[in-house]
C-alpha cells in the first residue's frame, strides 16, 4: 500500500483488524521535521489512543518505523495514521497479528458433587472455552486473575500467597485434593481459549462457589512422599515430617500409631531413639502440630521403598518412603524457594541460590531443587547472577542438579539486564547432569554450554533473551583459550535429551539471534539432540551455524519459528529480524564455513512459514554434507532447501509436502514428495495427503510428554492404509546401544516413510536392538493372522532354543535355534498358520535354564 497525505489532519485508517500486535511501515516527506502520529481504537472509533509518532524527513529513500500495537486478544481493532504537517508519503504498511484464540464469552457453571475431609469433587459444565483453570483459596473470595499469554501448567501451582490453581482441561468432573478438614474454600473457574502459552482467559465472567470440607477424622502430614535419595551404606540421613490431627474421635486407647520397616525408622526427636513403631497419645478431637523425624539407614546397595502408616482416632494416612544405598560418599544438597543461603543445604535447612549449592558440590554429589520459582540473587563474580558450573565430575561420578520428584523448579532470571550477554547458566565444567529444570527470562542464553560429557534431560527453556540452550563458543575460537582451532575435544560429547525450548527472543537484534537450540561456532565432536522440541522461537528452531564437527539430531520436532506477533513483549527497537527457519544445518560466517557431516533422523520441521523463502530443513550453504533419514516437512516456505551441490549429501525415507530444492549430486532413494520440481529427489513416491496422518496439528505436537519423557503419541503418526506404509529402506538410527528407546521395529514388508513406523502387519524378519535390562524376559504376541512374535533378552550369552507346545505337551513348532548375546532384545517372528486356535506354551531354553510363557491363538 502506498499513500500520500497532503493536508494537516489528514488521516489514513486501516481496515478493522483482529488481534494486532506490531505495526511497521516506510515513510518519506516533502521537507524535514514532519510529524506522523499513529493511533488505535478498540471501541469502533469512539476513543483513540496514541501508540507512537514518527519524525519524517525528506531523504531520497524511504525510512522505516515499527511500533507495538499490543492488542493480541482484541478483535475489531482500528489503526489510523494522522498527518500533523504535510506532505507525508506512506508505503509498505505491515501489521502482525497474534495467533491467540478469541477470549471465551460464556463462563462455565460449577457445583459440588461430594466432599471429604481433604478433597472436594466438582462438576463443571458449559462454557465455550477449550479448557478451564480452577483456582481456590480458603482466606476469602478468589481475587487473583490469570494473565493472558501465560500458561499455568503445573498441577497444582501456587499463583499467589493464598491462591492455588490448576488446569482441568474440559473434564466435567474435577477433584480438588490436599485440603484441610472443616475449612471453607472459595473456588473460581476461568474459561480459556486453548492449551499452551497463548492462553486467553475469560476474567469478566467467572464461575464461583463456596464449599466446606467435612468435619471428619483426619491426620494431616506435610508430605505425601519422602525421597531420601542415594546415600552410602552404613550412614544415616534424616527428614522431618509435620503431623497434626483434626476431628479425631475418642477411642478406648487415645493414641496415634506410626509404623514403618527397616531401613526406615522414626522418632519424635532427631537425637532418637529410633524405632519401627511409635505410639503417640492425644486428647480428642485435636492433635496439635508436631514433628516426626524419619531416619534412612541403608544396609545394602539396593533401592528400598516402604510406607509410613499413621492411624488412630478413626483416621489413617500413608506416606511413601524411598531411598537407595550406595558405595560412595556422595552427598545430597537441597535448595528451595523458601530456603535461606544461611542454611546448611540439608533437607530441613535448604539454601535458596543454586550457585551456593553448586559451589559446595563435589564429584558424585546431587543438588535437589524443590518446586517453585527462584529469582537468583547470588553474584559469584560480584557483577551478575549467572550460575556458573565450572567444576567437573567424572565419568563415574557426575555432579547432578535435579528436580525433586513430581515438583517443577523454575529459575527466573528476569532481573538480569538485557543486551549485555549475561546468561542464566554457564556450563564450562565436564560431567554434569541436569534434569527437570525450567530456565526462563535470562539476559542472554538460558544455558550456554562449553564443557564436555554433560547431559541435560527433561529441561525447559523459555522467554530468554537469546537461544534457549546453546553449545559452542564465539565466532573467533582463539578467544576461548584453547588455541586457534578446536581439535574436537572442547564442547564435545554432550547429550540434550527430552528438552523443550520456546518463545526465546533477543532484544538487541530483535529476534535475529534467538533460536530454540543451537550447536554452533566451533563445537566439538559427538554432540546430540534426542527427542527435543523447539517451537515459536524468534530466529530458528535449531541453528548449526559455523560448526566444526558433525551434530546429531534424532527424533526432534521444530515448528512456528519467526512469528513476530509472539514477541510484542520484547523491548526492542526497529523491525523484527527473526529468520524463522526450522532445522538450520550449517552456515558460513566470519569464522569460516561450517564443517562436519550432520545427521538427522526421524525429525519433523513444519509451519515455519514467516515468508515463502524460510525453510523447514535448511542447508544454509553448508558444504560438508548431511545424512537426512525418515524426516517429514510440511507447511514451511520451503520444506527442504539444500541448494549447494555436495556428493556428501544423502536423503532416504523422507516425506515432503511442499516446495523443495535439492542440488544435483546427492545420494537419495525411497523419498516421497508432491512437488514436480526437477531440482529434487529422484524416483519418488507421490499421491499422499494430510489425511495420511492421525494428526499434523500444533496442538498435538505441543501435547504433554509421556511419563518416560517420550514425545506425544498422535502427532506425525501414519494412519492405517496410508500409501506411505512399507515404502522405505531399513536404515537403523545410530546410537541404539546407548538409547534403545529410539528403536522402531519394522512391521509389514518394509520401513514406512517418515519419522514413525506404524505397528501394523507382521514383524519384518528378526529384530535385534540393544537392551540394558539385567533380567531375563520372555513374551510372545500375535502380530497377524498367520504370524506371532517371540520377544526375549538374556542376562548371559548362550545357545537358545525357542519351542511352542500345545496344551497336551506336544511340540507344535520349533521357533528358533540361535546363539544369543546378553544386552540385546530379540524379536523373532514365526509362522503360526495351520495351528488350531487355543492355548499354547512357549518355552525358551538356554544352557539348561528355562523360561516359559503362554500364547493364545485366536
Amino acid at each position: 500500500m502506498r499513500a500520500c497525505m497532503t493536508q494537516t489532519g489528514a488521516m489514513l485508517q486501516l481496515p478493522s483488524l483482529d488481534k494486532p500486535t506490531t505495526l511497521s511501515f516506510q515513510h518519506r516527506s516533502s521537507g524535514n521535521y514532519k510529524v506522523l502520529i499513529v493511533e488505535k481504537s478498540t471501541d469502533g472509533g469512539s476513543d483513540w489512543t496514541e501508540i507512537g509518532r514518527v519524525n519524517v524527513g525528506s531523504a531520497s529513500s524511504y525510512g522505516s518505523a515499527s511500533m507495538a500495537v499490543n492488542e493480541p486478544g482484541t478483535n475489531n481493532t482500528l489503526i489510523r495514521f494522522v498527518c500533523q504537517s504535510p506532505t507525508i508519503y506512506l508505503d509498505n504498511v505491515t501489521v502482525s497479528l497474534s495467533t491467540m484464540g478469541d477470549e471465551p464469552t460464556i463462563p462455565a457453571t460449577v457445583q459440588v458433587l461430594d466432599s471429604t475431609g481433604t478433597s472436594v469433587r466438582l462438576r463443571i459444565s458449559g462454557g465455550d472455552g477449550d479448557g478451564r483453570l480452577v483456582a481456590y483459596s480458603k482466606t476469602g473470595s478468589v481475587t487473583w486473575q490469570p494473565i493472558d499469554g501465560t500458561s499455568y501448567s503445573a498441577h497444582p501451582v501456587a499463583v499467589d500467597a493464598v491462591t492455588t490453581a490448576f488446569v482441568s482441561l474440559e473434564d466435567d468432573t474435577v477433584e480438588v485434593t490436599g485440603l484441610e478438614p472443616g475449612e471453607t474454600y472459595h473456588v473460581a473457574v476461568f474459561e480459556y481459549n486453548g492449551m499452551g502459552v497463548n492462553s486467553n482467559y475469560l476474567t469478566s465472567k467467572v464461575a464461583r462457589l463456596v464449599v466446606r470440607t467435612l468435619e471428619v477424622p483426619s491426620l494431616l502430614v506435610s508430605a505425601g512422599q519422602i525421597d531420601f535419595g542415594s546415600h552410602k551404606v552404613g550412614t544415616c540421613v534424616y527428614r522431618r515430617l509435620s503431623l497434626s490431627g483434626r476431628f479425631l474421635q475418642p477411642m478406648s486407647i487415645n493414641s496415634i500409631w506410626m509404623l514403618t520397616h527397616e531401613p526406615f525408622s522414626l522418632s519424635l526427636s532427631q537425637a532418637g531413639p529410633y524405632t519401627a513403631a511409635l505410639e503417640l497419645p492425644f486428647e480428642a478431637p485435636t492433635l496439635d502440630t508436631l514433628s516426626v523425624f524419619l531416619r534412612f539407614q541403608p544396609t545394602a546397595l539396593v533401592t528400598s521403598e516402604d510406607s509410613l502408616i499413621l492411624f488412630g482416632g478413626a483416621a489413617q494416612v500413608k506416606v511413601h518412603l524411598r531411598g537407595s544405598g550406595s558405595n560412595t560418599d556422595a552427598r545430597l544438597w537441597y535448595i528451595s524457594p523458601d530456603g535461606n543461603d544461611a542454611g546448611n543445604g540439608s533437607f530441613d535447612a535448604p539454601w535458596y541460590n543454586l550457585q551456593v549449592a553448586v559451589d559446595s558440590a563435589k564429584a558424585g554429589d546431587t543438588i535437589v531443587c524443590r518446586g517453585g520459582i527462584y529469582y537468583p540473587t547470588f553474584k559469584k563474580d560480584g557483577q551478575n547472577t549467572t550460575v556458573r558450573l565450572a567444576t567437573s565430575g567424572s565419568a563415574t561420578k557426575r555432579i547432578s542438579i535435579v528436580n525433586y520428584p513430581d515438583e517443577q523448579p523454575v529459575f527466573n532470571f528476569m532481573h538480569q539486564p538485557k543486551k549485555l550477554g549475561i546468561r542464566g547458566v554457564l556450563m564450562t565444567g565436564d560431567y554434569w547432569f541436569l534434569r527437570g529444570l525450567h530456565i526462563t527470562e535470562a539476559g542472554d542464553n538460558g544455558i550456554k554450554l562449553e564443557g564436555n560429557h554433560n547431559r541435560i534431560e527433561r529441561c525447559t527453556f523459555s522467554y530468554n533473551d537469546d537461544t534457549g540452550l546453546q553449545l559452542g563458543f564465539g565466532h573467533d575460537f582463539s578467544t576461548s583459550g584453547f588455541g586457534s582451532s578446536n581439535d574436537g575435544s572442547h564442547c564435545a560429547w554432550n547429550d540434550i535429551i527430552d528438552c523443550d525450548s520456546y518463545l526465546n527472543c533477543d532484544a538487541d537484534n530483535f529476534g535475529s539471534d534467538a533460536d530454540g537450540f543451537a550447536c554452533k561456532m566451533h563445537n566439538g565432536k559427538g554432540n546430540r539432540f534426542i527427542r527435543c522440541r523447539a517451537w515459536d522461537n524468534a530466529d530458528d528452531a535449531w541453528d548449526l551455524y559455523e560448526t566444526d564437527y558433525p551434530v546429531y539430531i534424532l527424533e526432534c520436532w521444530a515448528w512456528g519459528s519467526g512469528r513476530a506477533e509472539n514477541f510484542d513483549w520484547v523491548q526492542a527497537s526497529g523491525s523484527f529480524q527473526g529468520n524463522g527457519n526450522g532445522i538450520k544445518l550449517g552456515g558460513n560466517g566470519t569464522g569460516g564455513s561450517s564443517k562436519g557431516k550432520h545427521v538427522v533422523y526421524n525429525t519433523v520441521a513444519f509451519n515455519c512459514n514467516k515468508t515463502g523463502s524460510v525453510k523447514g530443513f535448511d542447508q544454509n550453504s553448508h558444504g560438508d554434507g548431511v545424512l537426512v533419514v525418515n524426516c517429514l516437512g510440511f507447511g514451511n516456505g520451503k520444506d527442504f532447501m539444500f541448494e549447494k551441490n555436495s556428493y556428501q549429501c544423502e536423503y532416504y525415507n523422507n516425506v515432503c509436502f511442499g516446495e523443495i530444492e535439492i542440488a544435483a549430486g546427492s545420494l537419495n532413494s525411497h523419498n516421497a514428495m508432491l512437488s514436480t520440481s526437477d531440482e529434487a529427489w529422484t524416483a519418488t513416491l507421490n499421491g499422499f495427503t494430510l489425511n495420511d496422518y492421525e494428526s499434523l496439528s500444533e496442538t498435538d505436537a505441543k501435547a504433554p510428554r509421556g511419563l518416560d519423557g517420550s514425545l506425544p503419541p498422535r502427532f506425525a503418526r501414519l494412519k492405517s492404509g496410508s500409501v506411505l506404509l512399507d515404502k522405505g529402506r531399513n536404515l537403523p538410527m545410530p546410537f541404539l546401544d546407548e538409547f534403545p528407546y529410539l528403536a522402531q521395529p519394522i512391521y509389514g514388508n518394509a520401513r514406512d516413510l517418515g519419522p514413525y513406523e506404524r505397528k501394523e502387519g507382521g514383524l519384518l524378519g528378526n529384530q535385534v536392538v540393544p537392551d540394558r535390562s539385567t533380567e531375563c524376559r520372555l513374551a510372545v504376541t500375535v502380530s497377524t493372522h498367520n504370524q506371532a512374535v517371540v520377544h526375549f533378552n538374556l542376562q548371559d550369552a548362550g545357545r537358545v532354543v525357542v519351542s511352542l507346545y500345545d496344551v497336551q505337551g506336544r511340540l507344535a513348532r520349533t521357533v528358533a535355534v540361535l546363539k544369543a548375546e546378553a544386552g540385546l532384545r530379540y524379536a523373532l517372528p514365526f509362522d503360526v498358520s495351520g495351528l488350531t486356535a487355543g492355548w499354547y506354551v512357549c518355552r525358551l531354553t538356554v544352557d539348561g535354564k528355562q523360561l516359559t510363557t503362554k500364547l493364545m491363538l485366536p
